[in-house]
């Protein structure tokens, strides 16, 4: 069978195209063979599970009974009897596959709460003196006092490592053991020393290099023939940021949809079609990053990043949680989504109904042929905005602040949406959300700023806005640019807010929009 870019499930080597897992993990072996325990934790689809597996192979090829399995089915189970339950059996099920004298025994009688560690203890004497090592994906889904009792079964047990109970244990997961040690959905107290003060390290997977991502492209040329050109590696590479997932979607888009003819050469133009079609496409992917962000604890730090004026709580978990999502990441300015796909993602999402509540584009907006009279487009929006800004944040639940950010990005997505696109910049840190509007060939500078109550003056921001849109169209190579600045003072008329106003200074003209 020809091997293809996998974007379900784990990688085979038979079948995908894909890099020795391991080599994006530190390497694990001295802690398995010190007998430690530890937390590997990333974001979804970044090949947690693949790289898992194949680490179990090769520990079984070293002369240990090394198993992989997932707690998946315990998730939201409250009762510890039924999750204990359900641990087991799934433990079984991938246990099936090992020979049968590695194969653990029948689970014993004790009490609910304990059969667990004691089931470890007899299949680790069972298979003594080689060493039992057990991987549990998807730990971080079992929750409140299941989740406890989880911890403090395998605390009670290790003391007796190697040759009583097993050597070395991971618990994999999306988030690192902190985040669900120190919080329970059900008001368990729980102490973060313990009951898995036990855990030697806590380990992430990385992302690929783009030097990885154009090994793994090459996989598919060394098959097939079919060469990606070197931009549109760099392409691949600048869109997905290394993320697995990303880089496979677009590569298979590009050999399996977009260039079917082996003797195409893939290029970044095929590359930047596969990302438009990925983020359009709200893939289960996509789509369950996108429900992340209507979780409060998530809004709370994305409306900080989609504003750029906000000061974020680095140290707080709301923040490290968005990061073990693989939704932000640090950057030099502060925070920023992970990737820019993930960035469009996020800006589409928050402002879909936005969108969906913006009338449809109409004659005065363009200009023949196919071009977009910005200024008249401009002129509707401010329009719009005065008749529904009041009421428009009910539209974007959970990001109060940024209703009017929000307002002119889904604006704008509303307009192009088929005949130009949208780019966006923005991070915690940075002042300012900057977009460029791709339209007809031509592009359009727009910055957005505001005047918060209590902090801002207009007279500051509007001086920081101009010197912001002037390095911006200085770095883009454009003299015209518009500036939003919307005022969430209190007590401000709505014809104190919308004004207007033209700057021109070292042969550039920024336009100055109030609302």
């Amino acid at each position: 069978m020809r091997r293809f870019f996998n974007t379900t499930g784990p990688c085979d080597p038979e079948r995908h195209y894909m890099l020795p897992p391991e080599s994006r993990l530190p390497d694990l072996l001295p802690l398995v063979e010190r007998a430690q325990y530890f937390v590997i934790h990333a974001a979804r689809q970044t090949g947690k599970t693949t790289a898992m597996r194949a680490l179990a192979a090769r520990l079984r090829g070293k002369g240990m009974v090394a198993l992989h399995t997932t707690l998946e089915a315990s998730q939201e189970e409250a009762d510890v009897a039924a999750a204990e339950a359900r641990w087991i059996s799934a433990i079984a099920w991938s246990a099936a596959h090992l020979p049968p004298g590695d194969r653990p025994p029948a689970p014993p009688g004790a009490a609910p709460g304990t059969r667990l560690a004691a089931w470890f203890q007899a299949w680790a004497s069972a298979v003594a003196p080689r060493s039992l090592v057990l991987f549990l994906d998807e730990a971080d889904v079992v929750t409140g006092v299941p989740m406890v009792n989880l911890l403090r079964q395998l605390r009670s047990g290790f003391p007796d490592r190697p040759g009583g109970f097993p050597a070395s244990v991971a618990l994999v997961g999306m988030r690192d053991l902190r985040d669900y040690l120190t919080a329970s959905k059900d008001g368990v107290p729980v102490n973060p020393g313990s009951p898995f003060n036990i855990k030697s390290e806590s380990i992430t997977l990385r992302n690929f290099t783009e030097a990885e991502v154009g090994e793994l492209y090459a996989q598919h040329t060394a098959d097939t023939g079919q060469p990606f050109a070197p931009a549109a590696v760099a392409r691949g590479f600048y869109w997905t940021q290394g993320q697995p997932f990303l880089v496979n979607k677009l590569a298979a888009t590009c050999v399996d949809v977009l260039a079917t003819d082996r003797s195409v050469v893939i290029e970044a133009g095929h590359i930047d079609e596969a990302k438009e079609r990925l983020v359009l496409s709200r893939t289960t992917h996509l789509d369950a990053l996108a429900q992340r962000l209507r979780e409060p604890r998530v809004a709370r730090v994305v409306q900080a990043v989609l504003l750029g004026d906000e000061a974020i709580d680095y140290g707080h978990d709301d923040f490290q949680y968005t990061i073990d999502l693989g939704l932000l990441r640090r950057a030099r300015a502060g925070a920023e989504p992970a990737n820019p796909i993930y960035r469009e993602v996020l800006a589409r999402e928050v402002s879909y109904n936005m969108q969906e509540n913006a009338p449809l584009p109409w004659w005065p907006w363009e200009r023949a042929p196919g071009k977009l009279d910005f200024p008249a487009l401009v002129a509707a929006f401010r329009e719009w905005w005065r008749d529904n800004g009041e009421f428009l944040g009910e539209t974007v639940p959970g990001y109060p602040e940024a209703v009017a950010h929000v307002a002119v990005m889904g604006f704008l997505q509303r307009v192009v949406n088929g005949g130009g696109r949208v780019e966006r910049e923005f991070a915690a840190g940075r002042g300012a959300v900057d977009l460029v509007v791709h339209f007809g060939g031509e592009r359009f500078v727009v910055e957005i700023k505001r005047v918060r109550a209590g902090r801002d003056s207009l007279e500051r921001i509007r001086e920081k806005g101009l010197t912001q849109i002037g390095r911006y169209l200085a770095s883009l190579g454009e003299t015209e640019g518009w500036l939003f600045i919307f005022d969430q003072r209190p007590g401000r008329t709505w014809d104190q807010r919308m004004w207007t106003e033209t700057v021109v200074s070292e042969g550039r003209t920024m336009h100055l929009v109030g609302g």
